[in-house]
């Protein structure tokens, strides 16, 4: 044969010789014919002796592997001998089978139904059918079977065997284990949590959504991670697992890579091994161990150092927004300057939308440039979290660029961060005994109010900065920190919270500081205290509903994201509380002019001052409501 072909090899008809099932393998002979021309196409009589060549050979081959292939060899036999046997027999179509052996299988009468019973309740079977079953179980056939009774017989066994319509693999995130951490249940929650939980504080810190894929590839970085979101997991306890051991699994697992990456590839800093650093720095952070997270941020500013500075890490957006965030919520913690020098992220990202800015000037807290300290810092501040807050809101978060509110949220947490610490103002001015009539006492006085001003609201901010933009779980330790730093400027030694506060002329925004801070407070803790207040600072300001409360905080910062949650709960506390103060003042009344009475028939002569030493410390918050006198209002 020679075609018009490229050089090429053709497999052609093996020579005329005797075929056996057991050495045609063996003895098969094939001829290979190269031409140099340019390809072409086979002609039809080449086509079709390639066909048959190929078709005989499958066939061939098929009977001589494996030991029992009586079935295929019988269907090669026949679709030989396709002429002399056509119209012989008629294959039944599929379901044909079942619906003749329904009609042919005899049903059992009513008396052999009782005598199997009698007997043991053993069924009584036909002779046709127990003649059938012998047949299937007789291990081999008399006969060769026909294509068509050897379908019969695959579906017959098809019938019993129990086909699982489940994927048992369906519900795994790593189906195929190509992470380099192992697939396990456990995994499986945690990585459904990483995607689905904390979708503002995404926006925030993974604003280029380039994090996943820059851990997925490294163990220790993954295992870092996977350990921060076990802790998260803890603190928002919502009851899917229990993540203690996963925590400290992938915690140790962890810190054992980066110490194998530091002493193997000695002197050499990788993205990774400064990732893997950055997240057990957050994980510290969350679980509230400040003094570990501190270390690994010293350690993590000697790898920065030695790579070049932070713009060594431009290239890994996600790396470097990181470590700015871990540096930022340890400074929190402390009250200190961040470790890192501000820098520009993306400058050329586009502004926040002409409406929400036109929206934003309409209710822009202006009321803090009246403050007497700090109050073009303060104006600043909340002047971007006023924004910040709108951004995030369900109207404006599809509208607005995820860069966008990343940097200006950045941009606001360090100028937050850089206003000098002042509390020792009011702290020592607290703490010393002062006598009003020395020289010098007013002005000392008015710059301890003002610093406890300004204390208060930085501590509010950040409060809501972590609730509200970066929804920290409310059990992190951070807030308790924040909390008491807030109370300790508002909860003064001789000193009126609302006299203060209306003499700046921002008692309103006084009233926004402990709604936040009521919406953060456990019920366990100190809400008690934080109600309280909230209800003397609402009778104040003359806030009799909620819808007033709501245009009060939209003054100043206002999300629906965070307070339609917590705000119609804190509503509700302040209502039970302002009952139950009605109650305790009615019970103190009827008490002390009994105990009056008792006292002017004994002779005593109690005064009303000693009455209601007494029964004061009677109102109490246990469980979340209100008790007088051990009962709940």
């Amino acid at each position: 044969m020679a075609s018009k072909t490229a050089v090429r090899h053709l497999l052609l008809e093996p020579r005329q010789i005797e075929v056996f099932e057991e050495t045609s393998a063996m003895e098969r002979e094939y001829e290979f014919f190269v031409t140099t021309e340019e390809p072409n196409q086979p002609d039809g009589q080449d086509r079709g002796r390639i066909r048959r060549v190929v078709m005989r050979n499958f066939f061939e081959t098929k009977s001589v592997e494996g030991g029992n292939r009586t079935s295929e060899h019988n269907s090669k036999e026949t679709v030989q001998k396709k002429t002399s046997l056509k119209s012989r027999f008629r294959l039944s179509k599929p379901g044909q089978e079942a619906e003749a052996a329904s009609r042919t299988k005899p049903k059992a009468t009513w008396k052999q139904q009782q005598e199997d019973r009698k007997k043991g309740g053993r069924p009584t079977v036909s002779r046709q059918s127990s003649d059938d079953s012998q047949k299937r179980n007789g291990g081999t056939l008399s006969q060769r079977t026909s294509p068509s009774d050897s379908a019969k017989f695959t579906k017959g066994n098809k019938k019993t065997k129990l086909i699982l319509r489940i994927n048992p693999v369906a519900h795994r995130f790593d189906p195929f284990d190509v992470l380099p951490v192992p697939g396990t249940p456990q995994l499986d929650i945690l990585v459904k949590l990483y995607r689905s939980g904390c979708r503002v504080n995404s926006i925030a810190i993974n604003a280029r959504n380039s994090w996943w894929s820059f851990i997925r590839n490294d163990a220790g970085l993954l295992h870092a991670t996977l350990a921060t979101w076990a802790l998260y997991g803890m603190l928002i306890q919502d009851g899917t697992c229990d993540f203690r051991v996963e925590k400290l699994r992938h915690k140790s697992e962890a810190i054992k890579l980066v110490n194998t990456e530091i002493r193997d590839h000695e002197g050499q800093i990788s993205d990774e091994l400064v990732g893997t650093v950055s997240t057990l720095a957050s994980f510290e952070n969350l679980h509230g161990a400040y003094d570990a997270a501190q270390l690994h941020i010293a350690a993590l500013k000697r790898m920065v150092n030695a790579r070049g500075g932070l713009f060594a890490f431009g290239h890994n957006d996600g790396l470097l927004r990181g470590m700015l965030w871990v540096d930022i919520h340890t400074a929190t913690a402390f009250r200190t300057p961040p470790s890192f020098p501000i820098i520009r992220l993306d400058p050329a990202t586009p502004p926040l939308p002409h409406e929400l800015l036109e929206e934003a000037a309409y209710t822009s807290p202006t009321s803090i440039l009246h403050l007497s300290s700090a109050a073009i810092e303060c104006f600043n501040i909340f002047y971007r979290l006023h924004r910040l807050a709108l951004a995030v809101s369900s109207r404006w978060i599809r509208q607005v660029s995820r860069l966008t509110f990343s940097n200006l949220l950045y941009e606001t947490e360090y100028m937050l961060l850089s206003v000098p610490d002042c509390s020792s103002d009011f702290l020592d001015f607290d703490l010393e005994s002062q006598d009003k009539r020395e020289e010098g006492y007013s002005e000392r006085a008015a710059l301890a109010d003002a610093a406890s001003v300004v204390e208060a609201l930085l501590a509010a901010a950040q409060i809501f900065i972590y609730a509200a933009l970066r929804e920290v779980p409310p059990g992190a330790r951070l807030f308790s920190i924040l909390l008491e730093r807030l109370r300790v400027a508002l909860d003064r030694p001789d000193v009126s919270m609302v006299g203060v506060w209306t003499k700046a002329n921002n008692a309103h925004m006084l009233l926004w500081a402990l709604v936040v801070a009521s919406s953060v407070a456990s019920a366990e803790g100190d809400r008690s205290w934080w109600v309280g207040k909230l209800y003397e600072v609402m009778k104040e300001l003359n806030v009799r509903s909620l819808e007033q409360l709501q245009k009060a905080l939209e003054r100043v910062a206002w999300t629906d994201v965070f307070f339609a949650d917590v705000l119609g709960g804190v509503w509700q506390q302040v209502k039970e509380y302002g009952k139950a103060l009605q109650v305790q003042e009615a019970c103190l009344m009827i008490n002390t002019e009994s105990a009056l009475e008792h006292d002017v028939l004994d002779g005593e002569g109690a005064t009303f001052n000693s009455w209601q030493e007494r029964v004061e410390g009677n109102l109490m918050f246990h469980q979340g409501r209100w008790m007088v006198n051990g009962w709940y209002v």
